[in-house]
């Protein structure tokens, strides 16, 4: 008899797109060598311990100062990532229109501008994840399977 196989586990992302009434979604500009330029997502790692909501609205409040409450968080897409070296992420992307305060940028040292954009045309300097993303948020779509490891997605 063969032996069950190990539960599968990964690093869980919580992204959250600060939504306007103009169309235009919150990127973060970012200055860590290994992104220089490129243009993320608000958002980062679930921690042990968390739930994702309380996640995403720790993450939105590090990164650019609002504060937004989790039943103002909308699911848009639940993605399943496969990076340029082969690691595997879920992410969970939340849409909100609704935050209390002005965005800023509340971490220098990793982002060195805020950039509104539009979801349906994201700038050449969106990160291929973030473009994935946007296009799925953009067509309705409620999940992804995004391989950057062959530049594509299912």
């Amino acid at each position: 008899m063969t032996p069950p196989a190990a539960p599968y586990t990964c690093v869980v992302q919580v992204l959250v797109l600060l939504y306007r009434q103009d169309g235009r979604v919150l990127l973060l500009r970012r200055a860590e060598p290994a992104y220089r330029g490129q243009l993320t997502l608000v958002g980062g790692h679930l921690e042990d311990g968390e739930w994702y909501d309380q996640a995403a609205c720790r993450e939105v409040r590090e990164e650019v100062g609002v504060r937004v409450e989790p039943e103002e968080l909308e699911l848009a897409c639940t993605a399943h990532l496969q990076t340029s070296d082969g690691q595997r992420r879920l992410a969970l992307l939340l849409m909100t229109q609704t935050w209390t305060g002005e965005p800023r940028n509340c971490e220098p040292s990793r982002h060195t501008a805020l950039v509104w954009a539009d979801p349906g045309e994201p700038p050449v300097q969106a990160h291929p994840f973030t473009r994935a993303l946007l296009r799925q948020f953009v067509t309705g779509a409620p999940r992804a399977n995004i391989s950057l490891a062959t530049k594509g997605s299912r």
